[in-house]
């Protein structure tokens, strides 16, 4: 007995012949051998071997067209139909064996594809909708402050079937369900706290957070007075809540009284003095030459002299740039600030008591979940604490001062700048800018677990750099202007790893890609998509080479089975067409 490929050659002396046949078939000669031993008898009608082969391939041509139409359980018992044909044929007509052989190891292959696909259309997919629509569900809930309790009824069911359809998807479905499985598990985390602060907490928390909203309206209209009130009371507000509620909603609420009273403070003596600061700097630079320069001097010192006192009378980021804005304004002057400028100029006003700074929560930008810019702020500046109405007017570039952050900042070490805003913290050689946007290199932390560490222009990743999601999930290369574009590497949830051009956080363009599984592909990539001239190198040594077109094989290719022998021609839609030849092993060495 011989073994070649996946099928077997019994030379049996008593039969006279040689059949290729494989498990299925092992009895053929059995049973053309008579019981008694005597000689073969010759006489019964031979098989139709042509018809034979004939009525396999009409079979699996069916099942190949249930399984184009998606079909998957009608095209499974078609395919081990025809797979069990073309073994008949083989194990009875020896002069077709080898043919034979191939259509059924091809018949098996699809059978696996169709196997699979018949899974996910019956078992997976109905779990992916099933656990979207619950997460739609809960989504809409939360957008509408709907009942934390019924939220975590349809949060638990999402996650359960989240976690279903991790066992039953493969790849590349169970990489998103297992990605949108931890997703769900932090909105679940976080609603946990509504539901365990109960109603008084609730309750505390939307009215102290209805105060905020109507103070940044004051704000916004430049009503201070109003402004400081309202902020006021809102500090009160979340004393209360910081009362009545636990755990991370009691931390919360305690950061939002610090914020809340900075806040009422910048209110009552920034804002004000914000307004006349912004106007003489509007006055110095549409002042022209028609001023003289003795007059224009005079408007430079007057608008630094407010500056000062902003310096004086603000608190957090607005006090660092107000400082920013003096310096510059001196600067362009080339003269220093008289002794007489404060007093001849300026209020009087004696700077109100220190006010303890806080670190004030600042919502980041939304990020893309394919490869996320993750895109630290704009500005470390809150815009509740300077709206865009009174933002810094363009002076000069000058060496900014260090932010309240950066200066209490105990764990820099030597030449290392710490920046937080909110829940962003900078670690590095970063400096602020004048509109209040962060530049340099070293580390961007976020509360909630990732990280970018890398240059940063103007607050956008620029250069080369590496960013981290909680899920495991990172890209290392070049960025543009906060984009992932250019050559990179992702390494995937799921244990993928791909290498080449990147747009926008996806494979685009030429690059290779290496599954789990030992799998590999290289060729051009669209959206993360095989599409364009590529090359798969499966594990057990099959290999495709030719075109692609979202993911399937299609164009001119050829397939080459690690036995050696092949298909070369037309593919359509990931399958073979009849616009081709079959290639022998030897032909491919």
């Amino acid at each position: 007995m011989e073994r070649i490929g996946a099928h077997f050659v019994i030379r049996v002396l008593a039969c006279g012949f040689v059949v290729s046949l494989s498990a299925l078939a092992g009895g053929a000669c059995a049973q053309q051998t008579p019981a008694s031993g005597a000689m073969p008898d010759d006489s019964g009608p031979a098989p139709d071997c042509p018809l034979m082969m004939q009525e396999a391939e009409m079979g699996f041509e069916r099942a190949r067209q249930a399984g184009a139409a998606k079909r998957w359980k009608e095209a499974v018992p078609l395919l081990r139909e025809a797979g069990s044909a073309f073994l008949n044929v083989a194990a009875s007509c020896p002069s077709v064996a080898a043919q034979a052989n191939r259509q059924g190891d091809r018949a098996m292959l699809e059978l696996k594809t169709a196997e699979a696909a018949s899974a996910h259309q019956s078992d997976c997919q109905p779990r992916l909708d099933k656990a979207l629509d619950l997460d739609l569900r809960a989504t809409v809930a939360r957008g509408e402050k709907g009942d934390p309790a019924q939220i975590e009824g349809l949060l638990a069911e999402a996650e359960s079937t989240w976690r279903e359809a991790v066992e039953l998807c493969q790849s590349p479905q169970r990489e998103k369900a297992e990605k949108s499985l931890a997703a769900t598990i932090r909105v679940r985390s976080a609603n946990a706290e509504l539901l365990n602060s109960g109603p008084a907490c609730d309750a505390a928390w939307k009215s102290a957070a209805s105060l905020v909203d109507y103070a940044k309206t004051a704000w916004k209209d430049r009503r201070w007075d109003d402004a400081a009130m309202l902020y006021g009371k809102a500090a009160m507000a979340w004393e209360g809540a910081a009362e009545k509620c636990s755990g991370t909603r009691q931390q919360q609420a305690q950061r939002k009284v610090e914020q809340s009273q900075i806040d009422a403070h910048n209110a009552e003596h920034c804002g004000p003095l914000w307004d006349r600061a912004t106007e003489h700097t509007q006055q110095l630079r549409t002042a022209g030459v028609a001023v003289s320069a003795t007059d224009k001097d005079l408007l430079s010192m007057k608008a630094e002299v407010v500056w000062r006192e902003a310096v004086g009378q603000c608190r957090g980021n607005p006090q660092a740039l107000a400082r920013t804005n003096a310096d510059a304004i001196a600067r362009e002057r080339g003269t220093p600030l008289s002794p007489q400028a404060m007093a001849q100029y300026g209020s009087g006003k004696a700077p109100p008591p220190a006010v303890a700074p806080a670190v004030t929560p600042v919502a980041l930008t939304a990020r893309a979940p394919a490869v996320p810019s993750a895109a630290v702020p704009s500005a470390v500046v809150p815009s509740a604490v300077v709206p865009s109405a009174v933002a810094p007017v363009a002076v000069a570039p000058v060496a900014p001062a260090p932010s309240v952050a950066q200066a209490e900042a105990p764990s820099a070490t030597p030449g290392e700048v710490v920046l937080v805003a909110g829940d962003t913290t900078y670690r590095g050689a970063f400096v602020l800018g004048k509109s209040g946007a962060v530049s340099g290199s070293g580390t961007v932390e976020w509360t909630n677990g990732e990280s970018y560490t890398g240059m940063l222009v103007d607050g956008r990743k620029h250069g080369k750099g590496r960013f981290n999601w909680v899920g495991g999930q990172w890209y290392e290369g070049d960025w543009d202007a906060d984009r992932a574009v250019g050559y990179g590497v992702i390494r995937f949830a799921g244990g993928n790893r791909y290498e080449g051009a990147v747009v926008d956080g996806e494979p685009n363009g030429r690059g290779t890609q290496i599954f789990p599984s030992g799998d590999r592909y290289t060729g051009d990539f669209v959206r993360g998509v095989f599409h364009g001239r590529g090359s798969y190198a499966w594990k057990n040594g099959n290999r495709y080479d030719g075109g692609w077109n979202m993911g399937k094989k299609h164009g001119q290719g050829r397939l080459l089975w690690a036995d050696g022998d092949g298909w070369e021609g037309e593919f359509h839609d990931d399958r073979q067409t009849e616009s081709g030849r079959r290639i022998a092993a030897s032909a491919t060495r």
